[in-house]
């Protein structure tokens, strides 16, 4: 049983609101926790209230995000019900709710895409792509390439799942309810909110090109909107306000579309045509143009036609086709039916929508390995740091303190200690120790965070997870945090599939993978307490210089007097003024005078190696 919460703060009703609705409906009916976050002034907060679900108002504007009250309002409604997931419908609440849940350790913060158009590449979306949202849902793959459609690297497209709309297929007959004076003339109905992207204007002017071409018609329009007025107007400039009914709201959509004999939809774009697929579901030929997802719901030249945008002359000539051949209405009309009702069946998607929504407890199991020596003071806080992994094994090379007296008061860890060659032999043979196929490798100074181990578990346990994944780290030291001096970037694997990847053998230290598969990154970053002294940052320093050199030294590198004199002032000023270690004070100078020594030792002992003289 899962704890969902749904965020829609929208007034109107449409098929986002819809969406949610139905969602809360089926997820609270299996018996999950369901609560609805709305404003009480929605079409969506008078339904909800008529049934049993939890609902909260919260009033939310495109500024609410910059309102701490409301922020700690949401905050405090999600973790006193312990909410494991929460879905989020648009932008507005997307910036509120995905604060409040972020800091409320919520694991999935879903954003439901429901409309094609593309998501703007501007600082504040590529903020919450990459630091707040753990998953998109579309309704189209339409929808999920309009994610995309402005930066390829916005969100991983691997955590974009498509489950389409719901679809409630029974009590669907061929029943015709049309009742014409005349049979000769051919009823066309649509629907849709008389606003500019329904594109309305469209079907006057093609009720003109009928009249035109003597095919007697009515086109009937389901739907109200601020274009009432102008559309009324252009009826009557090009005297079809005859054959054009403008009809308002419509309460019975299946009969009104009954009743005619093809629906045409001339919508400029749609998220997920609803209509389109109740047009179908009444059998019913369906005429709609070539934009977004609506090839994915009308079959062209089986179930209805797509035609080129706006092309009056082209549905025109489909229209009369059709309104000369019943039988090919009726072969259009069942295809259609049956294609909606194999597809979009609500049996069939809700299950779909709890098993991403409310996974079950099937796991993936999680090794967490780790290599030390002589780290006391940071071995029983890392084990209980990564306590949530199924096996933990701990590599070390024969520390001289108390690490191995304090790692084994631990009874579900495994010690082992063995002689350190590099970093890339000690962590290939852990690796070859793991039972799990996931593999969790982290650095005795390394911390989680509650919100990346959420992230961690739900990643492992995702549909079409990467083959491996980098973790930034935030560099720490002395206990606070380093902003830059060439830290702000610092990322490496910590989290793969150990079936997809093996160690370089060509790198001792800087260790890093050959992946077999796609990489990605996790948004939320590791903690690193490098170092609590500067004497401990440089002997770590002089060490890594060492065995850089041992790499350099098997490459046939040598060290020159450039190498010698002139890099390590290039390192500092790289570290200090390249990397803005300047804006890190007296830290940064030390940090870069520290990579400066340990880029000249490393060139030192280089040289000792061709001469034979190192220790």
């Amino acid at each position: 049983m899962a704890n969902i919460c749904f965020l829609n703060s929208t007034k109107t009703w449409g098929g986002g609101e819809k969406w949610h609705y139905e969602a809360c409906l089926h997820m609270h009916s299996k018996g999950h926790n369901v609560i609805l976050v709305t404003n009480n002034q929605s079409e969506l907060y008078k339904k909800i209230k008529k049934t049993d679900i939890q609902y909260v108002n919260l009033d939310i504007n495109n500024l609410s995000f910059l309102n701490p009250f409301k922020i700690r309002k949401l905050n405090k409604v999600l973790k006193e019900n312990n909410i494991d997931c929460i879905v989020i419908n648009i932008s507005e609440d997307l910036k509120i709710g995905g604060l409040a849940a972020k800091k409320a350790g919520v694991k999935r913060i879903v954003y439901r895409r429901g409309s094609a158009t593309p998501i703007k590449n501007s600082f504040l979306n590529r903020y919450y792509f990459k630091n707040v949202i753990t998953d998109v849902l579309t309704n189209s793959n339409a929808t999920k390439l309009s994610v995309l459609a402005n930066n390829k690297k916005l969100f991983p497209e691997e955590k974009i799942k498509i489950i389409y709309n719901a679809i409630d297929c029974s009590n669907n007959s061929k029943e015709i309810l049309h009742n014409n004076n005349s049979n000769d003339e051919l009823i066309i109905t649509s629907l849709g909110r008389l606003e500019y992207e329904k594109n309305h204007q469209f079907l006057i002017h093609l009720s003109k090109e009928l009249k035109d071409r003597n095919i007697k018609h009515k086109i009937y329009i389901g739907g109200d909107g601020s274009l009432k007025e102008k559309l009324v107007k252009l009826s009557k400039e090009l005297n079809v306000h005859n054959e054009v009914i403008f009809l308002g709201f419509i309460d019975d959509i299946k009969k009104f579309i009954k009743s005619s004999h093809i629906f045409i939809h001339p919508s400029l774009w749609e998220g997920f045509g609803y209509v389109l697929a109740e047009a179908s579901l009444c059998h019913k030929p369906v005429i709609a143009f070539n934009t977004t997802s609506i090839p994915e719901i009308v079959i062209n030249n089986k179930s209805g036609y797509i035609v080129e945008l706006n092309n009056v002359n082209k549905v025109a000539n489909k229209v009369e086709l059709l309104a000369s051949n019943s039988k090919l209405r009726d072969e259009l009309g069942t295809y259609g039916f049956n294609y909606i009702n194999s597809t979009f069946n609500n049996s069939f998607i809700y299950k779909q929508m709890e098993e991403y929504l409310a996974p079950k407890n099937k796991k993936n199991k999680i090794s967490a390995l780790l290599i030390t020596y002589n780290e006391e003071n940071n071995i029983c806080e890392v084990i209980e740091n990564i306590s949530f992994a199924d096996e933990i094994i701990v590599i070390d090379s024969f520390s001289t303190d108390k690490t191995e007296e304090l790692a084994k008061k631990y009874n579900n860890i495994t010690f082992i200690k063995r002689e350190f060659k590099n970093y890339t032999d000690q962590k290939s043979y852990a690796l070859s120790l793991a039972k799990n196929n996931w593999i969790l490798f982290v650095d005795a100074d390394e911390r989680i965070s509650l919100s990346l181990k959420n992230e961690i578990i739900s990643t492992v346990n995702s549909s079409n997870p990467a083959a491996a994944y980098f973790m930034y780290r935030i560099f720490m030291y002395k206990g606070k945090k380093i902003n830059f001096s060439g830290t702000q970037r610092d990322k490496n694997y910590r989290l793969f599939q150990k079936n997809k990847v093996k160690f370089d053998p060509s790198l001792i230290v800087h260790e890093t993978l050959i992946v077999n598969g796609i990489v990605s990154i996790l948004k939320n970053k590791l903690l690193h307490y490098s170092f609590n002294s500067y004497k401990a940052f440089k002997i770590k320093m002089l060490r890594y210089g060492e065995m850089k050199a041992q790499e350099d030294f098997v490459k046939n590198k040598k060290a020159t007097p450039f190498h010698l004199y002139i890099k390590p002032i290039g390192k500092f000023v790289e570290h200090y003024i390249v990397k803005f270690g300047i804006l890190d004070g007296i830290k940064g100078i030390t940090i870069s005078y520290l990579y400066a020594i340990s880029t000249k030792n490393r060139y030192k002992f280089l040289k000792k190696l061709y001469n034979g003289t190192q220790k």
